[in-house]
């Protein structure tokens, strides 16, 4: 890092960093308080009744909070976005298009970490029925919203935009159909245990993410 873009690239790390400190402190803060008072009234019995799949799926919407903080942040102005995203001058014209994509981008990312954010920390608050259906609606609508939004991408994006999303979804399904069948056929036969839902949701989120991250990066999508 001693070249020119040096000052530039140590800028952007400490941009980062800062968003991510925006973003996490308060859902840390949220959970270091209730680890707090669990410990306090000395009873951990309800934390340890979250699971590996629980802990995961927070830790993956957490990444999808944060991805969408920085994009929202980096769509502000064309300066940020062209230091940020396209890692080019700071002046270069940007199309008002690709704004408007990475806004709705960030959305994506932000409602999809709280789609797998709120159904652990629901199943663990404690809540009675009528809230446990609240909270099922007001997932329902995120979801409409979500796939609205995902629909508007796909409309609007490019042939290399659409070109990701396909590869992404493609190699998704055939890598994670397949392990599933392997893990449900062992399971069936008795020689594995049986697997929950939300932890094949979670297994799915994770491979989703790390995938379209990765497909993108390689195709160009997003520069790193």
């Amino acid at each position: 890092m001693n070249g020119p873009d040096a000052p530039a690239t140590t800028r952007n790390l400490w941009r980062r960093m800062l968003i991510a400190g925006t973003i996490g402190a308060p859902i840390g803060g949220v959970a270091g308080y209730f680890v707090g008072r669990a410990l306090k009234r000395g009873s951990i019995a309800p934390l340890l009744d979250w699971t590996l799949a629980d802990l995961c799926s927070l830790l993956i919407a957490l990444t999808l909070l944060i991805s969408a903080g920085y994009a929202a942040w980096a769509t502000t102005s064309r300066k940020r976005w062209n230091e940020m995203v396209e890692k080019q001058p700071a002046d270069t014209e940007v199309d008002p298009a690709a704004l408007v994509e990475g806004r709705r981008g960030a959305l994506v990312a932000a409602l999809g970490g709280l789609l797998i954010m709120i159904p652990p920390i629901a199943a663990h608050a404690g809540l009675g029925t009528e809230m446990r259906s609240v909270v099922a609606l007001s997932l329902g609508a995120l979801l409409l919203v979500e796939c609205l939004i995902n629909w508007r991408i796909w409309k609007d994006g490019d042939e290399l935009a659409r070109a990701v999303i396909a590869q992404t979804g493609a190699l998704c399904f055939w890598v994670l159909q397949l392990g599933l069948f392997i893990w449900a056929a062992l399971a069936r036969l008795d020689l594995v245990a049986e697997v929950d839902s939300w932890t094949l949701m979670t297994i799915l989120m994770g491979a989703y993410l790390v995938t379209s991250v990765t497909i993108s990066v390689r195709r160009g999508l997003v520069n790193v």
